[in-house]
């Protein structure tokens, strides 16, 4: 079992928290990469959308909402680095 759970003695459980930084760094570092390559979409899009208004008012929305989930991406990545840091 990858995240394995120890006893100690005073008889709660604790995990491993070396496995499981290295697990959810993994995991964070993969959700940044696509939310950087829906950036990317998104630009894109934006390029091409010709001066339509419907095009651009949603590839507008869609960078905002992918740099406010790469903002949470990031904060969520620090405050679990931050607490597995500290057991």
């Amino acid at each position: 079992m990858i995240l394995s759970l120890l006893v100690d003695s005073s008889g709660l459980p604790h995990t491993q928290a070396d496995n499981l930084t290295k697990i959810l760094n993994i995991v964070f570092g993969v959700m940044g990469a696509l939310a950087f390559f829906m950036l990317v979409v998104a630009g894109f899009r934006y390029t091409i959308s010709q001066g339509d208004p419907t095009k651009v008012a949603d590839s507008k929305r869609m960078i905002i909402y992918t740099l406010v989930g790469i903002l949470v991406i990031a904060l969520a990545a620090t405050i679990v680095n931050f607490v597995l840091s500290k057991s």
